[in-house]
């Protein structure tokens, strides 16, 4: 599977040519033809440019449009799949949608790089049984069962709507 792929080239290169910056200096590499997860882009952008690469891609082609909470804010969720409608032949739209078993906050858990753990922001619980993200990698929705290198692509992924 490429994203299992993405962390071990990463770790060879690492261990072969050292850190490297801007190549070598995380655990992971940008997969297929996709904008790198942590560049700073409007969605729209971001669908105009891998538009232009979905039809080379035999392997199968996805793009990922990286959103906050928008339930309250529907008139931006269609125009954003109206652009996609009209403008790329696969794409979908990622948002945060994990939950604290704990205290039961509904939102976006985050991630101690230092500790490697999820915790909640609302309670601080740190169980990795209690706390549970939710995050799309490869067409999937899913829990936990990402290797180092993908969880930290996951954890610095942008936002690409304000």
């Amino acid at each position: 599977m490429a994203e299992s792929l993405c962390y071990r080239f990463a770790k060879i290169d690492r261990a072969t040519y050292g850190i490297i910056p801007g190549v070598t200096d995380k655990k992971w590499y940008t997969n297929s033809y996709h904008v790198c997860p942590t560049e700073q882009i409007s969605a729209f952008d971001k669908i105009d440019f891998e538009a232009d690469f979905q039809p080379y891609s035999s392997g199968g082609c996805i793009s990922y449009i990286e959103i906050p909470n928008l339930e309250n804010n529907l008139e931006a969720v269609d125009q954003l799949v109206q652009y996609m409608y009209n403008n790329i032949q696969y794409c979908e739209l990622n948002t945060r949608a994990d939950f604290c078993c704990e205290c039961g906050f509904h939102g976006e858990v985050l991630y101690d790089k230092e500790n490697a753990r999820w915790y909640c922001p609302q309670c601080g619980c740190v169980d990795q049984k209690k706390v549970i993200p939710t995050r799309r990698t490869c067409g999937y929705v899913g829990s936990f069962q990402w290797n180092e290198g993908k969880t930290e692509e996951i954890t610095e992924r942008v936002i690409h709507v304000d």
